[in-house]
Order: C-alpha cells, then sequence, then structure tokens
C-alpha cells in the first residue's frame, strides 16, 4: 500500500528505494507487484533507458508483468516492458517464451498504432537485430494474422531473404522454410515442384520423393497473375532464390530424368 501511494503521489526515489527492499526480501520479492512496480518507476522517471537492464525476472513472471500493466491501462508501459523482455531474446537467440512475447508484442503495438505499415516495419526492425533464425516463424504468424492479405506477400518475402543466409549447417531449417514457402502458395505448380525438389535433395526421403512425384505428375499449368497470392514481382524474385537450392534445373529435364536421378539419390532406399 506504501509503495503505491508513493508511485501515485509521484514520489518516485522513495518509491524505488522501497520496492527495491522488497524485492531483496527473500518471501516479499515473491508477490510479481513489485517487480511490476519497479518498471512503472522506471518508466515514470528520467532513468527510463535503465528499463533495459535491469530485468529481474524470468520471462514467464515478465509475461504476467506486462498482462497485469495492460489490465490496467498502462499500454505504453506495458508495449516497453514487452520489448525489454523481447529485445534481449532476440539478441541472444533465446527461443524461450519467444512466441508468447512476440503475440503479445503485436496486440500491444497495433493497440498503440494501428498502422498496418507502420507495425510491419517495427516487425522488420525485430526481425534485423535476431541472432536465430527461427523466430522469422512467429514474426510471420502475427503479420499474416494482423495485415491480412498483404500480410502473405510480405511472409513470403521473409522466407526468400531467409533462404539467402547460410544454411548449410541446418538442413531442417532450410527445408521448413521451402514447406512454408509452398504452403503459402498452395496454386503455383512451378514453385511447388521447385520446393518438393529443395526439399528431396535435403531430406533424401521417400515421402519427399513422393511428393516430387506426385507434382509432377499433375499436368502442366501456365503462370496465371490473376489467381495468384503475390504480386508479379515478388514471385520472380523468388524463383531464383529457390532455384539456388536444386542440384538442376528442372525446366531442362522431363519428369523420366528428374526420375532417375532422384532414385539415384535414394540409393538403397530406392
Amino acid at each position: 500500500l506504501r509503495a503505491r501511494y508513493l508511485i501515485a503521489c509521484e514520489r518516485i526515489p522513495e518509491a524505488m528505494a522501497l520496492i527495491k527492499s522488497c524485492i531483496n526480501h527473500p518471501d516479499i520479492s515473491k508477490d510479481l507487484y513489485f517487480h511490476q512496480a519497479l518498471f512503472t518507476c522506471l518508466y515514470m522517471s528520467p532513468l527510463e533507458d535503465q528499463l533495459f537492464q535491469e530485468v529481474l525476472t524470468d520471462c514467464k513472471s515478465g509475461i504476467e508483468i506486462i498482462c497485469n500493466t495492460e489490465k490496467e491501462g498502462k499500454t505504453t508501459l506495458a508495449l516497453q516492458l514487452c520489448e525489454s523482455f523481447l529485445v534481449p531474446q532476440l539478441q541472444n537467440g533465446d527461443m524461450y517464451c519467444i512466441w508468447d512475447l512476440i503475440f503479445i508484442w503485436s496486440k500491444l503495438q497495433l493497440k498503440s498504432n494501428p498502422s498496418k505499415q507502420v507495425f510491419v516495419d517495427q516487425c522488420y526492425q525485430l526481425l534485423r537485430i535476431a541472432t536465430n533464425i527461427r523466430v522469422i516463424f512467429p514474426f510471420m504468424k502475427v503479420i499474416k494474422d494482423e495485415v491480412g492479405e498483404d500480410g502473405l506477400q510480405i511472409c513470403v518475402e521473409i522466407c526468400g531473404c531467409a533462404l539467402q543466409l547460410d544454411l548449410r549447417e541446418d538442413p531442417h531449417m532450410k527445408s521448413l522454410i521451402y514447406k512454408t514457402i509452398a504452403h503459402f502458395l498452395p496454386n503455383d505448380l512451378e514453385i511447388l515442384r521447385i520446393c518438393a525438389l529443395s526439399i528431396f535433395f535435403l531430406e533424401r526421403t521417400l515421402e519427399s520423393y513422393y511428393t516430387v512425384e506426385h507434382l509432377y505428375k499433375c499436368a502442366d499449368e501456365e503462370y496465371n497473375e490473376c489467381t495468384s497470392s503475390v504480386q508479379n514481382r515478388v514471385r520472380f524474385e523468388l524463383l531464383p532464390i529457390l532455384k539456388k537450392g536444386l542440384f538442376f534445373d528442372p525446366e531442362f529435364w522431363n519428369f523420366l530424368m528428374i526420375k532417375q536421378n532422384c532414385l539415384a539419390l535414394l540409393g538403397d532406399k530406392a
């Protein structure tokens, strides 16, 4: 009660002294209110930049603090608290609670500023500081959910950028990106075939071969810009990126040649 009173009166130095004493107490420190109150004091003080340096709880507790702060109607503070947990996680490549943090951050960001363009720009800024490529998946999820039709195109572009990174040490991740692109563009037979071949080259499994065989047995289709989920520009930028993962350009081979070479790569499994 005393801490609440001091904060309400904006006697921040006294409130911080009291709250830090409580946080240092072995029993009282278990109450998340004092950690939340410390962030509130930092936000109200001239030392706001300390917010990132004074995170005293783990992410699960941090998420509870963020949600409690939002319930009190302090959206701006909740957003800053969320970023104070999210930014170090992205910089360290830590995936712990990252899906929850990105989801909460997206809701707070849009509540703070409803502009979809600003939201996408902020997502790109956070992606630039990320050191673990796996964070593209939660970011693509919130972009697709919040931005609508344009969000799909942005997600395809993010996948294209990710494929240009050095993923030789992480073939599983590379395969996952190809599968994601195929999921985003289910009506583009040319891209589906390239993705299926690329996945086969990475996985060398019967299942991935059957997918290649099924797609090449489908009747060829002319690309129709009118029915495409993405702009022509995005598609034609994506195609050469995808073809870099192939052992050959399938445009110059018929299915019989592709089949023979795939079966040779399968070895005994064939």
